[in-house]
């Protein structure tokens, strides 16, 4: 089933690319949503990891570090399909691998549709009244539910279905959640931050 996946790196790379460059710009259109919406706001940043905090706060549309980061992992990719499944003839680590990318950024974009359609239906329907403030402890540990959430379910589809790749969203998804839960404790246990209206 998912051999056209680890045939050739191709696919996976180009998978790679416009999951993760959409990934960063639907983060921009969120954090500039809920900015216009004027009613919530978010100790810190929107953006939940600490490399992407500042471009997404001060909505940079071009973010050298996230160039950096695309051109590794693309190449990590190419990397990892000529050792895993070319020289080792192991195509289900690469399968495993590739699925830790693709399947983490799915579960980030299922993220952001949520976000984008709630923004959409508040700014066209209204439904909210006051302010709301989220503590950076309180960001954190909904993220961390959701994403082992979505660990959960990519399991479920491993176990009925065999697949590594399914495997590998499981290992990603509860990797974060983990490290979500640790950024909760500690964001928990520091003063509060200046709530971040971004710009």
């Amino acid at each position: 089933m998912e051999s056209w996946l680890t045939s050739t790196p191709y696919p996976g790379m180009i998978l790679w690319i416009v999951l993760y460059i959409s990934d960063y710009y639907m983060t921009l259109n969120s954090a500039k949503g809920f900015q216009e919406i004027g009613h919530f706001h978010f100790e810190g940043s929107f953006e939940l990891t600490p490399q992407f905090q500042e471009d997404i706060n001060k909505q940079r549309r071009i973010s050298r570090r996230h160039i950096i980061f695309l051109v590794v992992y693309t190449l990590v990719i190419l990397v990892a399909w000529w050792l895993f499944a070319k020289t080792l003839k192991a195509e289900w680590l690469y399968s495993i691998y590739l699925g830790t990318l693709i399947l983490m950024e799915v579960a980030v974009h299922l993220r952001h549709f949520r976000n984008l359609h709630m923004v959409k239906a508040i700014k066209n329907e209204g439904g909210v009244e006051g302010d709301i403030t989220y503590q950076k402890k309180l960001s954190y540990r909904i993220s961390a539910n959701e994403f082992q959430t979505f660990a959960w379910l990519f399991f479920i589809v491993a176990v009925i279905t065999y697949s590594p790749f399914f495997l590998g969203g499981v290992i990603s998804c509860f990797g974060i959640s983990f490290r979500h839960n640790a950024y909760a404790k500690r964001a928990a246990g520091t003063p509060k931050a200046v709530h971040a209206d971004h710009s």
